[in-house]
C-alpha cells in the first residue's frame, strides 16, 4: 500500500513553468495566424466588394449613357439628314430646353470659364455642375418610350391626333409626331390627351412653353408615330449620398419628368472625373472626320458620334496596398490616396445622325 501511495504522488505532478511557457507560446502562434488569415481575408472581401461595384457603376453609367445617346435627335424614319428639316410649334424653338432640332450638345471648363458658356437653365442652384478641368457637362434632347400610332389620319392640319388610349401621355406633354415625309414638335394641351386618345395642340392655351401655331404643317396620316420628348443633361456634381463635399457623382437632370422622379437624381457616387469628345462630320459622307472637344464645335449638326470617358473611384479610401495610377484623357496619374479607380469609355453613334 505504502509502494502505491509513492507511485501515485509521484504521477500527480502539476504543469512547470517551461511547459506553460512553450504552450502559451504555440497558443499565441495560432492566434497570430488565425488573425492574419481574418485580416487578409477581410481585405481580399472588400477589395473584391468595391471592384463589384465599380464594375456594376461601369455598366450602369455606359447603359445609361449610350441609350441616351442613340436616341438622341431622333426624328422617325425620315432622319437628320433629310431635306424636310424638323418643325418645332413651341413657342421658344431656340430655347435651351426645347430645341429639338439639335440632338447632342456639351460644354467643357477650361479652368477659368465655360465653353461654350452654359444656360441659365444649368446654371442654376439646382444644378450647379462643379468647374472642374475634367467634368463636362453633356445634354441629350432625345424621344423617350416607345411611339404610338395614329389609330385615324388628320381632319386637317390643326385636328387633333388620335392615338390608342394611353395613361403615359399627359396634358403639356412636348411632343413629336413623325413619319417617313417629315416631322413636328409640339406640346399637349387638352387636359387628358392620352386617356381621352385624341391630343390637341391648340395655341390659344397658355402653356410653358406652349406652342406657336395650331397647325402641325400638314395632316398627318396613320403611318405616322406620337413620341414624348425629353432633355437630359449629365454633369459632375458633389455627392449627396455621402455627404461629403469633395466626393463627386454623376448627376442627370431630366425636363419633363414622366415617372415623377425628383430632379436632379443622382446616378453614380463616385465618378471623379467625365470627359465629353464630339465626332464631326465636317464633309457629309456619315463619318466623323474629327473628334474635338466640346469648345471647338461651331455647327452641333455635324455631331455624329459622342465619346464619353469616366474616371470612376471607390468611397472608401485604404483599399488598396499602394497607390494605383491610372490614364485617363490621355495622361497617366498617380493619386495621393489608396482608393481603387476605373476608367471607362465608350463610343455612340448618334441616332438619324448618318445620311
Amino acid at each position: 500500500m505504502k509502494r502505491t501511495g509513492n507511485l501515485y504522488r509521484s504521477l500527480a505532478h502539476g504543469v512547470t513553468m517551461v511547459e506553460l511557457l512553450v504552450a502559451m507560446a504555440l497558443g499565441l502562434f495560432l492566434v497570430g495566424v488565425m488573425g492574419t488569415i481574418f485580416l487578409g481575408s477581410k481585405s481580399t472581401f472588400q477589395a473584391q466588394n468595391h471592384v463589384s461595384r465599380l464594375q456594376e457603376s461601369a455598366r450602369f453609367t455606359v447603359d445609361t449613357l449610350s441609350g441616351d445617346l442613340r436616341m438622341s435627335g431622333f426624328r422617325g424614319c425620315r432622319g437628320v439628314g433629310a431635306s424636310t428639316p424638323l418643325t418645332n410649334l413651341l413657342n421658344t424653338p431656340t430655347g435651351f430646353l426645347y430645341n429639338f432640332g439639335l440632338g447632342i450638345w456639351a460644354s467643357h471648363h477650361n479652368g477659368s470659364a465655360w465653353a461654350p458658356a452654359l444656360d441659365a437653365a444649368l446654371s442654376s442652384p439646382a444644378l450647379s455642375p462643379v468647374p472642374h478641368l475634367a467634368g463636362d457637362v453633356l445634354t441629350v434632347r432625345r424621344t423617350v418610350g416607345p411611339g404610338w400610332a395614329l389609330t385615324a389620319e388628320m381632319a386637317s392640319d390643326t385636328a387633333a391626333l388620335n392615338v390608342t388610349p394611353t395613361a403615359r401621355i399627359t396634358s403639356r406633354d412636348l411632343l413629336l409626331v413623325s413619319d417617313c415625309v417629315g416631322s413636328a414638335v409640339f406640346q399637349a394641351t387638352n387636359a387628358t390627351p392620352g386617356l381621352d386618345g385624341s391630343i390637341e395642340h391648340s395655341a390659344s392655351v397658355t402653356a410653358t412653353p406652349g406652342v406657336s401655331v395650331s397647325s402641325l404643317g400638314r395632316a398627318y396620316l396613320q403611318d405616322a408615330l406620337v413620341f414624348r420628348l425629353a432633355t437630359v443633361t449629365y454633369y459632375l456634381a458633389p455627392s449627396a449620398r455621402t455627404g461629403k463635399t469633395s466626393q463627386r457623382a454623376l448627376w442627370s437632370h431630366t425636363t419633363p419628368v414622366y415617372d415623377g422622379t425628383p430632379q436632379p437624381q443622382e446616378l453614380v457616387t463616385g465618378v471623379e472625373a467625365f470627359r465629353v469628345t464630339l465626332g464631326l462630320d465636317s464633309n457629309a459622307d456619315g463619318a466623323a472626320d474629327a473628334y474635338v472637344d466640346p469648345a471647338s464645335v461651331t455647327d452641333w449638326t455635324q455631331v455624329v458620334t459622342v465619346q464619353t470617358e469616366l474616371l470612376l473611384a471607390s468611397t472608401e479610401d485604404n483599399i488598396t496596398s499602394s497607390a494605383q495610377p491610372y490614364t485617363f484623357a490621355g495622361a497617366t496619374v498617380t493619386p495621393t490616396d489608396r482608393r481603387l479607380r476605373t476608367v471607362v469609355s465608350t463610343t455612340t453613334q448618334v441616332r438619324n445622325a448618318l445620311r
